[in-house]
């Protein structure tokens, strides 16, 4: 008798039950059913709290347009990075249940808020490639963008205005963001057409804060 006779829904929700308390209280385990209408998809959560929502809720994304489409093609777990509430930042991963057919009829999610893993990494990168009393972005970068195209040059300016910041653009705060919008500006990032698009998406801000920020920044820098 193969093992895979012995594995029940009753062993599932356990497992992953263990799951969840292994991974620890920045985790959480939710199980959606999507044949039970759009709306109210989530008939077990465990420590749900992480993402603020309980059984009887609705899924995030996109993943209910694939309820009845066939697994085969998507039988990888899918692994994402998204932003949660409260300045979160979320690591996870997305298994989808089929039936008997093998139609898609709902999923198994895995979330994980690394947003002290990220300011963790921050810090360290920080420390290891500055002194610890001397937090600043380099100031040189002629060497670090010579064979560097215009979308390679804005990732490299945002990652040294994290550095300068000490954490991930999408947990700055206000003053923090007016912080590294400085930097920016002052390494003639605004000259790059869709700087503006990918700064407001990474910072989470419109269009009108974000220019609001930058007249703070140059009006603070001109002061």
């Amino acid at each position: 008798m193969e093992i895979s006779q012995y594995l029940d829904f009753d062993f599932l929700i356990r497992f992953l039950e263990g799951l969840q308390k292994f991974l620890g209280d920045n985790s959480e385990v939710v199980i959606h059913d999507y044949r039970k209408g759009y709306d109210h998809t989530i008939v077990y959560a465990f420590n749900s709290q992480v993402s603020g929502r309980t059984v009887g809720g609705s899924p995030k994304g996109g993943m209910i347009t694939l309820l009845g489409k066939d697994i085969e093609t998507m039988k990888d777990s899918l692994q994402t990075f998204s932003n949660g509430p409260k300045d979160s930042f979320f690591k996870s991963f997305t298994t989808l249940i089929p039936d008997e057919d093998g139609k898609i009829i709902g999923s198994v999610c895995v979330n994980m808020d690394i947003s002290n893993l990220l300011m963790a990494q921050n810090a360290l990168a920080s420390f290891i490639q500055h002194p610890v009393t001397e937090r600043k972005a380099p100031t040189n970068d002629i060497d670090a963008l010579a064979t560097k195209n215009v979308d390679d040059i804005l990732q490299y300016y945002m990652q040294q205005a994290e550095l300068l910041v000490g954490k991930p653009m999408s947990l700055m705060n206000k003053e923090e963001k007016i912080k590294a919008l400085d930097y920016l500006d002052q390494k003639g990032v605004f000259k790059i057409s869709k700087t503006s698009v990918l700064l407001c998406e990474t910072l989470q801000v419109s269009k009108y804060t974000l220019y609001n920020y930058l007249e703070e920044a140059r009006s603070g820098r001109n002061s």
